[in-house]
């Protein structure tokens, strides 16, 4: 069996499988039936004395009317004198089987595979196609990361709710002055002017609750959002007139699925010097695009019309080896046809999609 991917194809010996597509989203595929996986959670149960243990605690606190954290006010007690004990056994246990972490132990660190798969996605939609664009969200230096997220939180909700965005891919980043800053993908249309007077507002509100500074910075002078198209680029700051001529002269060489690639790159380029631990979530996409499909699963008849589009030469790919698996991940971009139905299955889902959502048309 062969999992063939945007970026990757991975062989598996003796390996069974009725799926021909595979993703991170909520949909499976089964034989030539696609469907929704199942969410809800099983319910576990810890076995043995230390469930008993926590019983016969909770019992105890209920019979006497005191909260579970009281148990100390009897220390005299031989029999409670473990309760608390117990109760907090069972919690590290249940936390553990559950894979439950309390707020101070939570982080997140970024999937760079995961993201790299969903933003290759997006690019590759048809209507992807006609226009993309990234958006860079700034923030007053040195802001609290907690009050960076409710801001962006805010702002990407009023994104959604009234200036029409739908379809996005959103990637945090940690700069030189240790302030967040966000990059965003999307193929949907946005007056820049229009989302960062948005911004500001929503960031002046924090400052008028005493939660951030503005430093120099005004809600009038406030253009801490960015926007560069794949289809039209602009000079973006920081970028010499080397750099941009560059890129201008490869723009105007390149075709469409060129333009893709660069898109890809331009956003993952972030993610490869990102290992920072957050205590946020690191990235997000919608829903249009959670649900896409990354890779194809082939069986090894159908993998013989797959491989003969690809380059049979090793230096070509970066190949590494286990017991049961053996990866190669692509150096150079293939062949489009390879993708063909993939990238149609995945154009039915988004469309389906946003006909479910939007409603029929008038």
């Amino acid at each position: 069996m062969y999992i063939l991917g945007y970026n990757s194809l991975t062989e598996l010996a003796g390996v069974p499988c009725r799926s021909r597509f595979a993703g991170s989203g909520p949909l499976r595929n089964d034989g030539d039936i696609i469907y929704h996986k199942d969410n809800s959670s099983r319910p576990r149960e810890i076995k043995g004395n230390i469930y008993k243990n926590y019983l016969q605690t909770i019992n105890y606190c209920d019979l006497l009317q005191i909260s579970y954290g009281e148990l100390g006010m009897h220390p005299d007690s031989k029999k409670i004198a473990n309760y608390n004990t117990y109760i907090d056994r069972y919690r590290e246990h249940s936390n553990f089987i559950h894979q439950k972490r309390s707020p101070s132990q939570q982080s997140y660190k970024i999937n760079k595979t995961k993201v790299r798969k969903r933003l290759t996605a997006l690019c590759r939609l048809n209507r992807s196609k006609t226009f993309l664009a990234f958006y860079s969200i700034s923030f007053p230096v040195k802001t609290d990361d907690k009050i960076i997220y409710q801001i962006f939180n805010k702002w990407l909700t009023n994104c959604r709710t009234r200036y029409g965005l739908t379809t996005y891919v959103w990637v945090v980043e940690r700069q030189k002055n240790d302030t967040l800053h966000f990059h965003l993908l999307t193929n949907n249309r946005m007056d820049i002017q229009t989302i960062n007077r948005a911004m500001a507002s929503s960031i002046e509100t924090t400052v008028n609750q005493g939660l951030a500074e503005w430093g120099s910075s005004s809600r009038s002078l406030y253009n801490g959002v960015d926007v560069d198209c794949v289809q039209k680029p602009k000079q973006r700051q920081h970028e010499t007139r080397q750099q941009y001529r560059k890129r201008m002269s490869a723009y105007k060489r390149s075709n469409i699925y060129e333009r893709i690639k660069w898109a890809t790159l331009y956003m993952t380029k972030y993610m490869t010097k990102n290992d920072d631990l957050f205590k946020h979530m690191p990235s997000h996409c919608s829903r249009d695009i959670s649900q896409l499909f990354t890779s194809m699963i082939l069986s090894d008849d159908d993998a013989k019309n797959y491989l003969t589009e690809l380059n049979d030469d090793a230096d070509k790919y970066e190949i590494s080896r286990n017991e049961r698996m053996t990866f190669y991940v692509f150096k150079d971009t293939q062949p489009e046809r390879v993708y063909n139905m993939l990238d149609r299955l995945n154009n039915i889902l988004y469309e389906q999609y946003r006909s479910a959502r939007d409603g029929p048309n008038e």
